[in-house]
């Protein structure tokens, strides 16, 4: 039984992913006007030219560096909150309204805003950091969570530092929920990334060949940098659920 149960773990996506296809093609070929809805094959051909672009690459690599800063930024204050919040009550009865208050910013006022008070460069990192953040914050407290208090009292009898208790007890105890939501921020930090740019209009990045396509009415192009943005992401996303599975092993 365990061994159906793989091949159709493995099986559904793909059959699922071919369905998506399927659909756009049928689609794309009733629309019959690539300006509206290009064809897979159209958007393939795009795929391609990208990847012979030195243009894009360099577009690429300033998207996925911004968003490295942003994510870093944001899970450091994420892990430093509530670890905050997980020793004191207090803290997280102060941090609450903050967090909450952030939460309901409006994304693309808060772009149009820092896009003033700063450059189009620093605009998209700052607002995919405080919309990423609270999010971080949740996951980031779950997985401090799964040190039970029985562990921690017993590390309290045995005078363990607290430096010893975070390193070695909760960090490995929380690392594959901690890799999991590494992985899904990164993820969603990059998709952030890619909207703010757009919004703030950066150059030199790929939300920048987004819109120069929507300009020159490049849809094959467009769908093509949304595609490759996704299968990054799901890449990255990925990666990290399998570490995050192996430090479960591991744990266990």
């Amino acid at each position: 039984m365990k061994k159906v149960d793989k091949i159709l773990n493995l099986i559904l996506p793909v059959l699922t992913i071919a369905c998506i296809f399927l659909v756009w093609g049928i689609t794309a070929k009733s629309v019959d006007n690539p300006f509206i809805l290009p064809s897979v094959r159209e958007v393939a051909i795009s795929c391609g030219a990208l990847f012979k672009d030195k243009a894009f690459y360099l577009a690429l690599l300033k998207t996925l560096l911004s968003s490295l800063i942003a994510f870093l930024i944001s899970f450091a204050l994420a892990f430093l909150t509530a670890y905050l919040t997980k020793k004191s009550a207090k803290a997280e009865v102060i941090l609450r309204p903050i967090i909450a208050i952030i939460r309901a910013l409006p994304t693309v006022a808060v772009v149009l805003m820092l896009y003033l008070w700063t450059t189009s460069d620093i605009a998209p990192v700052v607002v995919t950091m405080l919309v990423v953040y609270p999010t971080l914050y949740q996951n980031v407290k779950q997985a401090l969570d799964t040190t039970d208090d029985y562990t921690l009292e017993m590390c309290k009898i045995f005078n363990v530092s607290k430096k010893d208790v975070l390193l070695k007890v909760q960090l490995p105890l929380a690392a594959p929920d901690l890799l999991s939501a590494i992985g899904s921020g990164l993820s969603l930090n990059l998709k952030l990334m890619v909207a703010a740019e757009v919004l703030s209009s950066t150059a030199n990045c790929l939300g920048f060949m987004l819109n120069q396509s929507k300009i020159y009415y490049e849809q094959a192009t467009l769908i093509a940098l949304v595609v490759i943005v996704i299968a990054v992401g799901l890449i990255i996303d990925g990666a990290f659920n399998l570490l995050s599975k192996k430090a479960g092993k591991w744990k266990c």
